[in-house]
């Protein structure tokens, strides 16, 4: 067995491989990630070799992602494979553990996947993230007023500039979103995955909203993945100085739907987006939601992470009324371990074992209050159970510092 980066000549026998072992009618998909997307690198690619040929197969796409304001560096865990009559014998666990490596080696701080095979990368060291998908039921189809603005078609060379610029706005400091580069909006990988928008809100050549919608007929023809997993409304994004663009957005979502005769939109905006919420109140329907842990983050650098956080924590307690605050937290998650030392504001991370309050947490749970999911006061009789004994005083400490949120992450940045 040997375990290293792909050479040039192997991207054809890996886009095969891929397609033999997941779905052949997805080969575009395959082939556009390894030919088509800017970021893409021959060393992000790491296959396994037995018998002289890829047996097993895994690729980190490298993505930054916020948390809050603060942007870290994220590695994507994709297109994990192994040829049928070579499975069970640890080849794509061994390609993960080099794809660890790797990570570590080039600075990642988290890594994220997608699965369905959740207890395979538990083991190393990967742990299940809630998503929320919504569905609206609709009834009787309605009319609506109009704001002043013209919805149409999306157009890539006249509109692009505004809609990566609108993207940027709207999901500076939304945790859990991926930066896009001009490059990646452009690149052959966005258009083949469903990044483009599909619709416009505009006023005088402005632009001030945008959605990624797409209904079963409209997907036909350009990438199965997308026509047969992804909701309809997959993204959403408006301009802070025109909200009321946001409104006229929802109303053609609903008319598009109307439209087709659907009997219902689905979509992956957390519960308490703008959008989610307009969609209920104008068509007079409520929501339904169902929520599934298919999204795994593992911590790449426990000390890196929180050294890049750290101009995080301090806002935070600036606007906490918390800024005099003190305390010194050793955190463990998993296998790492560093201290967050908070002293009037300001937060310093140190990897000394030093600390006075132990903070062990599984990395579920790590991950719940880095991103928001849970605050330390919600999981207080948790952490008592397993031992994690917080005073009051700390725990209110934490919770500033690990405030509540809504983190999302856009189903069209998928690896």
């Amino acid at each position: 067995m040997e375990i290293r980066a792909a050479k040039a000549h192997e991207r054809d026998e890996i886009v095969d491989l891929i397609s033999a072992v997941f779905v052949e009618k997805c080969r575009p998909r395959y082939a556009s990630q390894h030919y088509h997307d800017s970021t893409y690198e021959l060393d992000q690619s790491r296959v396994c070799i037995v018998d002289g040929k890829i047996v097993s197969y895994v690729r980190v796409s490298n993505r930054s992602m916020y948390i809050g304001e603060v942007v870290v560096k994220l590695g994507g865990i994709g297109m994990v494979v192994t040829l049928p009559e070579y499975r069970g014998r640890g080849y794509a666990s061994a390609l993960l553990r080099d794809a660890i490596t790797y990570m570590e080696a080039q600075n990642y701080d988290l890594s994220l996947l997608f699965t369905t095979i959740q207890p395979f990368y538990m083991p190393l060291g990967w742990a299940a993230f809630p998503q929320t998908t919504f569905e609206l039921e609709l009834h009787d189809k309605k009319t609506f007023a109009s704001l002043g603005w013209k919805s149409r078609q999306f157009d890539i060379e006249s509109d692009l500039i505004q809609i990566s610029q609108i993207y940027d706005e709207s999901n500076r400091g939304r945790t859990g979103t991926v930066l896009r580069s001009e490059e990646l909006w452009r690149d052959g990988y966005s258009q083949q995955v469903g990044m483009l928008p599909s619709l416009v809100i505009e006023k005088d050549g402005q632009i001030g909203a945008y959605a990624n919608l797409a209904f079963p007929d409209d997907d036909q023809g350009i990438d199965a993945y997308l026509a047969t997993y992804y909701p309809n409304l997959r993204e959403v994004g408006c301009r802070s100085a025109n909200p009321d663009s946001l409104l006229a957005l929802c109303h053609a979502i609903l008319e598009a739907a109307y439209e087709r005769d659907v009997e219902s939109i689905s979509g992956r905006l957390p519960r308490h987006h703008p959008m989610t919420l307009l969609l209920s109140e104008e068509s007079g329907s409520p929501l339904s939601f169902s929520i599934h842990e298919r999204m795994m983050y593992r911590v790449i650098s426990l000390g890196r992470l929180f050294q890049k956080l750290i101009p995080k924590f301090e806002a935070e307690l600036a606007s906490s009324g918390m800024a005099d605050r003190s305390g010194s937290f050793h955190f463990t998650v998993g296998d790492q371990d560093c201290t967050l030392n908070v002293n009037q504001g300001k937060v310093a991370v140190t990897t000394n074992g030093s600390g006075s309050t132990k903070v062990k947490l599984d990395t579920y749970h790590f991950l719940k209050v880095l991103f928001g999911d849970a605050t330390f006061g919600q999981l207080e009789e948790f952490n008592r159970i397993k031992g994690v004994n917080l005073q009051p005083d700390e725990i209110a400490l934490l919770s500033v510092l690990f405030p509540k949120d809504e983190p999302t992450h856009w189903i069209c940045d998928y690896f």
